[in-house]
């Protein structure tokens, strides 16, 4: 694939009153379908050079077959279909076809290679499908063999046309479960209204048009994969290429190449991606790239590191790679996706703050020996941000408090969890539960309030990591705390732990091993970071709840050696 020559995608002839009109997913579909079912709309390209280009027809005509077959099926409006399939058309398709049934598509991970255990990825799913009340889990072959293929569709022959299920832009559209969750995820429930109002505030707050190739890695079952991987650039009319996520795993420099081959002018990636590309890639597999037609490369999903921003800039500026072309943003699936986004055509702002004044005074003063922070975008068009203190009442610039956020692309609501719901979304905001400051109008992360964990974009909830670890005999039940460690040299989280036993000596070592061959087995991730303490060790709250960062804080030393 990196001897061929440029090989941008045919111009898009879809004009940006399509998307303005659209009121539902399937009206934007359906008039993409009929007026340009020619136009080559999508790329499937993976590392061994293999290239498929798809048209809007092929992607429309499979869709109704899909539809056709859930309503046969008995598919009534509103029913949950879970998707398990790999990045590609027949996975596009798919989603398209639920829509065009009346259903609500939810997109879960296909098995990852990282876990050898299919019975671990099969009690995950079905906590899934029992949670969702799923009418069809719609899977590949192989993922169907893990459930002995029941409940599993797999469509090949036509059916008979039926037409489109009516549906109200505040209808249901998509059902976004969180991206790497080792546990069973909360089912996010996202309405047309909420998902068009979003696409249109991306493509104004970027700039994007027709004109733009769109060029990306990220799964689609990731709410930054599907939403602004494809369904952006597709009802915006950018041709979009996708690279299967494993393949850019493997050679970090194939999407760097796609960006090359394909004239990208957008691509989207959490912090990690760049890290490994400006450190990893040998000079060798760079001869000839040029990156200089690449205008909005988008940072988020996971914390922004300072010296990645810088390391990438500097490794890749001999390239072509401008520095203003590095863009900052933010945002949550409760958003759809991104609200907040740097100006793009600008450097990011990147400043130093005094490390005791943030964490005792909560304030963000600058310093010039302090700890860098960098900016993570301004408000999106319709999209509002207040910083509140702990009483609920606004903060100043440059005072860290917790990030609320007010948008007209707000999540109605977390499937079967009213409560949750309604203590996140008051008065018309949603409570983020992120930590953060505003100066100028630019929004800069702090920290979490949820312990999630992010390691390469994707999140991990500690409690699920900690139940693996309780069930490891040897462990003191309910003294095993797990976090995330910032690695600046890798851009992204490791995972940590730690974790009370009364086990000693070579008992000890054997459960050191046995806990990280518990985490890997079932989760597939790597414990980076295991410290083993006595009886004490954990810190808890006074009503005994584990206090992960005081624990994390006790025992710093230990898990920095």
């Amino acid at each position: 694939m990196r001897l061929q020559g440029a090989a941008r995608p045919p111009a898009s002839p879809v004009p940006r009153s399509l998307l303005d009109a659209a009121e539902t997913l399937p009206d934007a579909l359906s008039e993409l379908a009929r007026r340009y079912p020619e136009f080559r709309c999508l790329v499937i390209a993976d590392r061994r050079g293999g290239e498929r280009s798809v048209a809007l027809g092929e992607l429309w005509k499979r869709a109704r077959v899909v539809q056709a077959h859930l309503v046969a099926a008995g598919l009534s409006p509103g029913d949950v279909v879970l998707l398990s399939l790999p990045t590609g058309a027949e996975l596009v398709s798919a989603y398209f076809g639920v829509l065009l049934a009346g259903g609500a598509p939810g997109l879960i991970a296909t098995p990852s290679n990282r876990v050898a255990d299919p019975s671990v990825y099969a009690e995950r799913v079905g906590a899934i499908l029992r949670d969702a009340r799923a009418h069809t889990f719609y899977a590949a072959p192989e993922v169907a063999a893990i459930f002995g293929g029941e409940g599993a569709a797999h469509l090949v022959a036509a059916a008979p046309a039926v037409p489109v299920a009516p549906a109200a832009p505040r209808d249901v559209a998509t059902v976004q479960y969180s991206s790497g969750s080792t546990g069973q995820p909360k089912g996010i429930l996202l309405t047309h209204e909420a998902m068009l109002n979003n696409i249109r505030a991306v493509r104004d707050g970027l700039g994007l048009g027709a004109d733009d190739v769109s060029v990306n890695w990220i799964p689609l079952y990731h709410d930054m994969g599907l939403i602004d991987a494809f369904l952006l650039p597709l009802f915006t009319g950018c041709p979009t290429v996708l690279i299967p996520t494993m393949d850019f795993m493997t050679d970090p420099a194939l999407w760097l190449w796609a960006m090359h081959r394909y004239e990208g002018a957008i691509s989207w990636a959490p912090n990690f991606a760049y890290s490994v590309c400006a450190r990893r890639v040998p000079d060798a597999d760079l001869a000839g790239l040029d990156l200089s037609r690449w205008r909005i490369a988008i940072n988020a999903a996971e914390p922004l590191l300072a010296p990645t921003l810088d390391a990438f800039v500097e490794r890749f500026a001999a390239h072509g790679f401008r520095p203003e072309a590095m863009t900052p943003a933010w945002g949550l699936a409760e958003n759809v996706t991104i609200a907040t986004a740097h100006p793009v055509g600008e450097r990011p702002r990147v400043e130093t703050v005094d490390r005791q004044a943030l964490a005792t005074e909560e304030v963000a003063r600058p310093a010039p020996d302090g700890i860098p922070s960098v900016a993570i975008g301004r408000c999106l068009p319709h999209c509002e941000v207040e910083i509140r203190g702990e009483d609920g009442t606004p903060l100043p610039d440059r005072r860290v408090g917790a990030v609320w956020l007010r948008s007209n692309s707000l999540f109605d609501s977390y499937l079967g969890d009213p409560e949750t719901t309604a203590r996140v979304r008051v008065a018309g905001w949603l409570d983020t539960g992120d930590q953060g400051y505003v100066d100028g109008g630019d929004l800069f992360f702090v920290s979490r309030d949820k312990d999630l964990i992010v390691i390469g974009g994707e999140k991990y909830a500690p409690h699920d990591v900690e139940t693996i670890i309780n069930r490891v005999p040897g462990v003191r039940q309910g003294c095993a705390v797990a976090f995330g460690l910032l690695d600046e040299l890798r851009g992204t989280e490791d995972l940590a732990a730690v974790v009370e036993t009364r086990a000693a000596g070579y008992e000890a070592t054997a459960l050191d091993t046995a806990i990280r061959d518990a985490v890997l087995r079932t989760t597939g991730l790597s414990l980076r970071h295991l410290v083993l303490v006595p009886p004490g060790g954990v810190e808890k709250t006074t009503s005994g709840k584990l206090a992960r960062r005081a624990t994390r804080a006790r025992h710093a030393e230990a898990l920095r050696a």
